[in-house]
């Protein structure tokens, strides 16, 4: 069993970093697993220096050739949906921005060619009512892609962490996942989740779902249903600067890179992956309308503007109204309401 990562990075990214961060992670919980780094050519040739101590931690290096007027993210799609074609035995592709917190060795165990983890952790009929954004954002993608009349499947899978025998199947889903990925490319989306549910969809629905452990997508509410037996914690790689999962901070992160390395003081925070979080983490119950709120561009900009001097005047106003006009306001309509008199 290989266990594969993809790598595009440059010296202006921390993709190599986290990468890095990950494989060691596997590494302490499973010191003889046989680590697969995949780059694109343009990543080997920066693999120098502090760089090339990633290929301490790796059993096999493999360099593929890819047109070079490609940006990073579109070359790591290129990479990744054609790792089948690339790499010879069974696998478990891993992508960098994840922490393994236990052992995986039970995935050579699995009975089925290719498997993976609903994305999100619900099914689309759940995104429908949970999060309609969302739903939306997939559908229209979908559309863009001329998708739109097959988009009626249950199932949406997410792309991180999955399994893949070397067997026919594996080759077959492969090669039509990266045919359709590069259909997506053409239509203006270089992700590549669309392309490999619609490819599983074509195929009759040969992958097989994963339980949420072996991807708990932590940015995402249905993670906590599976994070305490997580055996693969993926914290995402977003714009956000100080993070709830402490291992996914730029801090770190910055440290690998400078040293090249990892330090002892994150060696010992991977020993305990499950207990890395900031102290004001906490448990949020969301309704639909949270759900929505969240996802919103409104709350992204107040977000912004909170710590501002403009935001905490803003909030001064705001909250002397609320304590003043519509709290008291409101107390009267509720007593009224429930012909209280007083």
């Amino acid at each position: 069993m290989k266990y594969v990562y993809v790598l595009t990075s440059d010296y202006s990214d921390f993709y190599l970093e986290q990468t890095l961060l990950s494989i060691t992670s596997l590494r302490y919980f499973m010191p003889d697993a046989f680590v697969t780094l995949i780059v694109d050519n343009i990543t080997e040739k920066n693999l120098i220096g502090k760089r090339a101590e990633i290929h301490k931690v790796i059993n096999e290096f493999k360099s593929i050739t890819i047109e070079e007027h490609f940006n990073n993210k579109v070359r790591s799609r290129f990479l990744k949906t054609t790792i089948r074609q690339n790499i010879k035995g069974d696998f478990l592709y891993i992508d960098g921005d994840t922490i393994i917190s236990e052992d995986l060795s039970s995935v050579e165990k699995f009975e089925f060619d290719i498997a993976t983890v609903l994305d999100e952790h619900i099914c689309l009929s759940e995104y429908r009512i949970l999060k309609p954004l969302r739903f939306r954002e997939i559908e229209a993608m979908f559309k863009k892609c001329n998708f739109e009349s097959n988009f009626d499947f249950n199932v949406y899978f997410n792309s991180g962490v999955f399994f893949c025998r070397d067997c026919k199947t594996g080759h077959d889903f492969f090669n039509e996942w990266h045919r359709l990925w590069l259909h997506c490319f053409k239509c203006g989306i270089s992700t590549d989740q669309q392309s490999l549910n619609q490819a599983n969809f074509n195929m009759n629905h040969v992958i097989k779902e994963l339980d949420g452990i072996w991807n708990c997508q932590l940015m995402h509410a249905g993670a906590i249903k599976y994070f305490h037996g997580a055996k693969i914690i993926h914290y995402f790689a977003t714009h956000i600067h100080e993070k709830f999962f402490l291992l996914a901070n730029n801090e770190y992160f910055k440290t690998i890179k400078e040293r090249g390395i990892v330090n002892q003081k994150i060696l010992d925070m991977l020993k305990t992956p499950k207990t890395q979080f900031s102290l004001n983490t906490r448990i949020m119950l969301m309704d639909t309308k949270l759900y929505d709120y969240y996802d919103s561009a409104i709350f992204g900009a107040s977000r912004r503007i909170y710590n501002t001097k403009f935001g905490i005047v803003l909030e001064f106003i705001l909250r002397r109204i609320k304590i003043f006009i519509f709290t008291p306001i409101r107390k009267k309509l509720f007593l009224r309401k429930h012909n209280v008199f007083i």
